[in-house]
Parts: structure tokens; C-alpha cells; sequence
């Protein structure tokens, strides 16, 4: 499936004649339908802008497209296909229960999570937001530190297409003080309900 995905994407760019800046009129679009129904996967989406502003902007690119596709899904749910949604897919979501409860909890720190490692499909974290008591402000950040935690992380250790073998070690370790900092804000800010959660697990 990804590979004829691959196939299809550079197929499309070929044949509308796009290069430079103006594969964003394919990327955008493509960005908002795999928030929305996952399909492609997202790392193509930084090689494409990797191949295009180079690996710094390419990965700012993504990011900033990435947040604004996850906000408009985010949006579309809320707004207008809540109900729809409870009518026609409440049943599909039960598998992933465990995580709702955490979203419901720590709100934008579940995001960063799950936007970070593919526990959870990008598209099902959009739904589930918009579903959850979580507010737009803590949507907007988790999914802001979230995509940069992901597209950082596997950006570098994905594919040395994105980002050259040699240049490794000085994008880990940024991305591991960039984490050190997050874990630290997260464990100050819910210490109260970490503990609370380890008392209920030892009960």
C-alpha cells in the first residue's frame, strides 16, 4: 500500500509538472486527507519538503502543515460531524479506550505522546481530541510540540534521505535535550495525578 501510495504521489507531481515551492498546492491538500483518513504515511510528507527546502526546511514545513491539517480535522469533527461521528464510528474507537481515558486526563501531554510514537494512527488522535473534553488552546500545542517531537525524532533516524548518516548525532541529541525538557515540564505539571494513578495501580 505505501509503495503504490509513493508511486502515485510522484506520479501526480510528474504529471501536473510541479517542482520547487509549488508542491505545496499537492502536499497541503494531501496533508489534511491524511489527517483525516491516514492512508499515506506522514513521512513521506518530509522527504517530499526535505527534497524541495532542504533538511531544516523541509521539517518546518512539514511541521507547520502537519499542525494546520491536524487543526482543520480537529475543527471539522467538533463543529459540524460530532453527532455523525458518535453515530457511525463510537464503536471503532473503543479499541483505543485506554488512551481516551489519558486524553481526557492529561490533555495536551497525551498528544505529544501519541503524535510522537505511532501507538495511535495520526487521524484517530484528531478525532479523539475533538471528542474529549480537551480545549482547542491544548489541542493547538500537543499537536504543535507533538509533530516537531515526531518529525525531529524520525525525521533523523528514518531514512538518510532526510537527514545524512554524518549529521545524526547533532539532531539526536538536540532532539534528546528537547526531550529531557519536555519530561521535566510534564512530571512538574502532574505529579499530583502521577501518583495518583500509581496508588491505583497498586490497589
Amino acid at each position: 500500500m505505501t509503495d503504490a501510495i509513493n508511486s502515485w504521489v510522484e506520479w501526480l507531481l510528474g504529471y501536473l509538472g510541479l517542482s520547487g515551492p509549488e508542491i505545496l498546492l499537492v502536499t497541503i491538500p494531501l496533508a489534511v486527507f491524511q489527517s483525516l483518513i491516514g492512508l499515506i504515511p506522514f513521512i513521506l510528507l518530509i522527504v517530499l519538503h526535505v527534497s524541495v527546502f532542504h533538511i531544516i526546511g523541509g521539517m518546518l514545513v512539514t511541521w507547520l502543515i502537519g499542525t494546520l491539517a491536524g487543526l482543520i480535522v480537529f475543527a471539522l469533527f467538533r463543529r459540524y460531524l460530532f453527532q455523525w461521528f458518535e453515530t457511525r464510528w463510537s464503536r471503532k474507537l473503543r479499541r483505543y479506550d485506554k488512551w481516551q481515558r489519558y486524553l481526557n486526563r492529561y490533555g495536551i501531554w497525551t498528544i505529544v505522546l501519541l503524535r510522537t510514537l505511532p501507538i495511535v494512527p495520526n487521524n484517530i488522535i484528531n478525532i479523539m481530541a475533538a471528542v474529549s473534553p480537551v480545549s482547542l488552546s491544548a489541542f493547538i500545542w500537543g499537536t504543535l510540540l507533538g509533530n516537531l517531537s515526531f518529525i525531529w525524532l524520525f525525521g533523523t533516524i528514518s531514512s538518510s534521505l532526510i537527514v545524512p548518516r554524518e549529521q545524526w548525532s547533532f539532531y539526536l541529541t538536540g532532539y534528546g535535550l528537547f526531550l529531557a525538557v519536555m519530561i521535566a515540564v510534564f512530571i512538574w505539571k502532574h505529579w499530583g495525578h502521577l501518583q495518583e494513578d500509581r496508588r491505583e495501580r497498586m490497589i
